[in-house]
């Protein structure tokens, strides 16, 4: 896989064409797009947010991320000042998986002192080499799993999917893919429907193939550097990361959901809930699942993470 970078220093009102330009790589390219110049000197975060949000806007409505409702999510280290089970609200390795959204937007305010770089992988490539060395486990993967809701879900749905959402879709003669281990490893445990040998086969092989070095591009997000990805196409991940002693310079990303029609055919089972991609604000509630422990507690069906 190789990736496209684009410069827009000083245009941040970029022309049609190029936002058109963008669209079509994200739909039938690579599925990624890294744009540099976001202006940052002697602007503020506020402004930065502002102008990422204007941004975002140009391919797509913004998505809740969470159940608070917030549409503009900051990727940063909160551990010590906050308790969170959201391991990308630490400066925890992140393995690659897909988010609740058709494409995701994220952008640099400041990169870390170390560490911290970005993984893309192509989905297609997983699928493929699965298919060529283990065909028979694909079954699995396209029935899907139960996924948990973290806590997040309304007063009338079940803390868990109670239905299966596929790893893979192909509609159209198009690839698509939704995974992120932790809640499949964590909707199975909450309904005591312990995964299959075969399941378990299945996924660690999705995770070996994803983090094989030769099928993966890596790259540091650099202040001003805008990643734009098609999450139905593209698994993202990052590097564990060591944080600036200044904490006017911890490394701080801001990342949006978008919804966007035409990128791919998905089944409605995606949704991690039946109204809509992303996470339906539900006033009172929050993300309560603990993930560190359940990795530490079923490192089988978690496929458990280093460094915890």
């Amino acid at each position: 896989m190789s990736w496209r970078a684009r410069d827009f220093s000083g245009r941040p009102d970029y022309s049609a064409h190029f936002r058109s330009d963008i669209t079509e790589e994200l739909r039938s390219g690579r599925g990624f797009v890294l744009l540099r110049g976001l202006p940052t000197d002697g602007v503020s975060i506020e402004r930065f947010v502002t102008e990422v949000s204007a941004l975002g806007r140009r391919f797509g409505h913004l998505l809740s991320q969470n159940a608070q409702g917030e549409l503009i999510g900051h990727v940063l280290d909160a551990t010590s000042s906050e308790p969170t089970p959201r391991l990308f609200r630490s400066s925890l390795e992140l393995r690659p998986h897909t988010d609740h959204a058709a494409i995701v937007l994220l952008a640099c305010w400041n990169a870390a002192e170390s560490g911290g770089e970005t993984i893309l992988a192509s989905a297609s490539t997983v699928h493929d080499e699965i298919r060529r060395r283990r065909p028979e486990l694909l079954a699995c993967l396209y029935r899907g799993f139960h996924c948990h809701r973290r806590g997040e879900q309304g007063p009338d749905q079940e803390p868990v999917t109670p239905y299966r959402v596929p790893v893979f879709s192909a509609r159209d003669g198009m690839l698509s893919c939704r995974y992120q281990r932790a809640v499949i490893a964590a909707g199975h445990r909450e309904l005591g429907h312990a995964l299959s040998q075969s399941e378990i086969w299945a996924l660690d092989l999705f995770d070996e193939i994803a983090t094989a070095p030769e099928n993966q591009v890596r790259f540091s997000l650099e202040r001003g550097d805008v990643l734009v990805l098609n999450n139905y196409t593209v698994l993202h991940a990052r590097t564990r990361f060591i944080e600036h002693r200044d904490v006017a310079r911890r490394r701080h990303l801001i990342r949006i959901w978008l919804e966007r029609g035409g990128l791919r055919q998905v089944p409605l089972e995606f949704r991690l809930f039946p109204s809509a991609e992303g996470i339906p604000p539900q006033p009172g509630r929050s993300c309560s699942y603990d993930f560190e422990k359940l990795y530490r507690e079923d490192p089988v069906g978690s496929g458990g993470m280093p460094h915890l």
